[in-house]
């Protein structure tokens, strides 16, 4: 089971308030990239967003925004509404689910699920990260489609070929 740890920087907090536990997951990827965090309902989904970039492993340099009830918020330049709503004021009810796009270019897509609403642990840090699976793709592969194009190119057998090539190499000139 991966380490639980916590995904910010910031100095502890013990929110007084529920916690949401999601499900965050990548879309168009088999194997599944998922992370389940646990955040305070009073964060934005700015805030949100950067529990997302450091939880599934982007960098943070593109446009992002959510897709929520035909309503979009996100980055300034979309003309998408202020990511500055809390988690809380969505009013989500437990199961629903919603789209967050990363770099709009590809676009990166993930689904999103409420999975719980929580009571604080006490002496836990929030955000954390709960659970994951598998790694997160390159930042800047092409998206899902070039991103599983590349991967099974690096499974072939001619990669396979390259490799056995490379520790003939190897093997000469530990020799020589």
């Amino acid at each position: 089971m991966p380490k639980r740890v916590p995904l910010s920087p910031a100095p502890p907090q013990e929110p007084s308030g529920a916690i949401f536990q999601f499900k965050v997951w990548l879309l168009g990827l088999s194997p599944m990239v998922s992370r389940r965090v646990q955040v305070p309902a009073s964060f934005t989904l700015r805030q949100f967003h950067g529990v997302i970039q450091v939880a599934i492993g982007w960098e943070g340099a593109h446009l992002f925004q959510f897709h929520l009830r035909a309503i979009r918020y996100g980055s300034s330049e979309l003309s998408a509404r202020s990511p500055e709503t809390t988690l809380e004021g969505l009013r989500l009810r437990k199961r629903a689910r919603f789209i967050y796009e990363y770099d709009l270019n590809v676009p990166w897509r993930h689904e999103i699920r409420l999975e719980e609403r929580l009571e604080p642990v006490a002496k836990r840090n929030y955000p954390y990260c709960v659970d994951g699976h598998e790694a997160c793709p390159p930042e800047d592969c092409g998206g899902p489609a070039d991103y599983l194009a590349r991967r099974e190119a690096w499974h072939s057998m001619d990669a396979i070929d390259d490799l056995g090539v490379m520790a003939e190499v190897i093997d000469q000139a530990v020799m020589a």
